[in-house]
């Protein structure tokens, strides 16, 4: 496929009008219709006060690297080399989850669909990795031995990437081919993708953009781990002209030019609903998701690092692609739901099907009360330190006025110890169980939001304690026998103001 620019895309004003508004450092566009690739560009810059972004500029594609997973799968099925509908220990027989009987039952078609009972949390243990190792694939889905299944083998949706380390591991053993070099054999070069890559390392070496992280709006350039144990769930790198290249086959029935990757049965097997996510309308497919946009069917699928974005929307029955590719992960933003990132492809998606172009987007006001929420315990934190100190020197220079009795001492001492370690508990601990990804996942990827937390659970913890034992050794301190005074003041306010 080569690029056709005939008709203008009305696309480059809105872009920039959202790249303004969600300061996004550097993006690339590319839309195909049919056969052709009518409209690739470049945005912003590479680095900053650096070369600017081309349509041939790579960037990290994240979870968008499931469907390349699910069409290398495809196309060893149709090779008869992988048989969708068989148990995965027909292709690696040493693979088990910590229940054996339901290892048995794991097929591959249940884990193209996200239903093989293998949890987020699973998928994300390992999500700040930095193994480039050769066995880290294989160490990675050997490592799954002592995960346990969350749902029933084959009955409900759970997006997880440990499905598509198994994927990719498939791929490997079946192929006797190292996951990166089947992609680049099967996939990338057929499809003449030159500016693609399955290494970080070689895609930088080419020009991939600095990443970025947002902290409180503002994207700041991070350097950040590629996990190679990861790669099938989301590794590759690509351009917007590849990815054009890319979509193209899903819209000419598995073809590309004169090159055929899959059947046209396969393609439409990639792209078929296959499991409910438990959204209305919305399916999982292979390595897709499928559901509708302004009324019209559409298959997508986003991709999000920690420092960089990718969104692909396929609509079959209007023959258009669009990717878009940031090089930066305003996660925060996603997190509490405004999807800001991700509306970028939806909008001009959207205008290539008859709508309206939409208004620059604004960051999520749950977002911002979630800052407020987290500055202001810190302050609340610091200003309770503050009158726990007061207190506590009142009660050693006033014993009189000391907690006396069980309930007194419970309330005044052991409720406030309780009540703090209750908040460092639930940070360190409940938090990374609702977000279904480990502390340092939290860190790298909410920096503004999880670095805040993190402090003042430790704050909590430490100061819990330190308080406790304090205020225990204040209370056992014997009070003065002579010269104290007569009428003790009332209160830690008063015993300051009578000095």
């Amino acid at each position: 496929m080569r690029p056709h620019h005939a008709g203008i895309i009305p696309a480059s004003p809105t872009l920039r009008s959202e790249m303004e508004a969600q300061r996004i450092p550097g993006l690339a566009l590319g839309i195909v219709h049919g056969d052709r690739i009518v409209h690739v560009k470049g945005f912003g810059q590479v680095e900053e006060s650096g070369p600017g972004v081309t349509p041939q500029t790579p960037f990290l594609i994240g979870s968008v690297t499931k469907s390349f997973t699910a069409l290398a799968i495809m196309q060893l099925s149709e090779a008869g080399r992988v048989q969708l509908d068989a148990p995965v220990q027909r292709y690696l027989p040493w693979w088990r989850v910590a229940d054996p009987g339901a290892s048995a039952q794991v097929t591959v078609r249940y884990l193209l669909y996200q239903v093989s009972g293998l949890s987020k949390a699973t998928g994300n243990a390992y999500a700040t990795s930095s193994d480039i190792h050769d066995s880290a694939l294989e160490d990675r889905v050997r490592a799954l031995r002592d995960a346990e299944l969350t749902q029933p083998v084959g009955r409900t949706w759970q997006y997880s990437n440990a499905n598509y380390w198994t994927l990719g591991m498939i791929v490997q053993a079946v192929s006797g081919q190292s996951y990166e070099a089947y992609i680049q054999q099967h996939i990338l070069d057929p499809l003449q993708m030159r500016n693609s890559y399955t290494s970080q390392a070689e895609a930088e070496q080419h020009g991939l953009p600095a990443q970025h992280r947002y902290w409180y709006g503002f994207p700041v350039a991070a350097e950040l781990p590629f996990d190679r144990g990861g790669l099938g769930a989301g590794g590759l790198s690509s351009s917007a002209l590849d990815m054009a290249r890319y979509l193209g086959l899903y819209l000419n029935d598995g073809r590309s030019g004169a090159t055929a990757l899959v059947s046209p049965a396969g393609a439409a097997e990639l792209q078929r609903p296959g499991v409910p996510i438990g959204l209305d309308g919305a399916f999982y497919a292979m390595g897709w998701e499928v559901s509708q946009l302004h009324g019209v069917a559409t298959v997508f699928h986003d991709g999000s690092d920690f420092g960089s974005h990718a969104n692909v929307v396929l609509v079959p029955d209007r023959r258009w692609g669009v990717v878009v590719m940031e090089n930066a992960e305003n996660s925060p933003d996603e997190f509490f739901g405004s999807h800001r990132m991700t509306s970028i492809a939806n909008g001009v998606t959207g205008m290539l099907i008859g709508q309206q172009p939409p208004a620059p987007t604004s960051s999520s006001t749950k977002l911002r009360v979630a800052y407020g929420v987290v500055l202001g315990i810190i302050a609340l934190q610091v200003g309770g330190i503050a009158r726990s100190v007061r207190i506590i020197r009142w009660w050693r220079a006033v014993p009189l006025q000391r907690p006396r009795g069980p309930l007194q001492v419970g309330i005044r001492v052991g409720l406030p110890f309780l009540v703090s370690w209750s908040w460092a508990l639930i940070v360190l601990i409940g938090l990374p169980r609702i977000i279904n990804a480990p502390l340092p996942a939290i860190l790298m990827g909410l920096p503004d939001l999880g670095y805040p937390l993190v402090a003042s659970a430790i704050l909590a913890f430490g100061w819990g304690l330190v308080r406790a034992l304090w205020a225990i050794r204040t209370l056992r301190t014997p009070g003065q026998v002579s010269g104290a005074p007569r009428t003790a003041p009332t209160s830690p306010a008063e015993h300051m103001t009578s000095r």
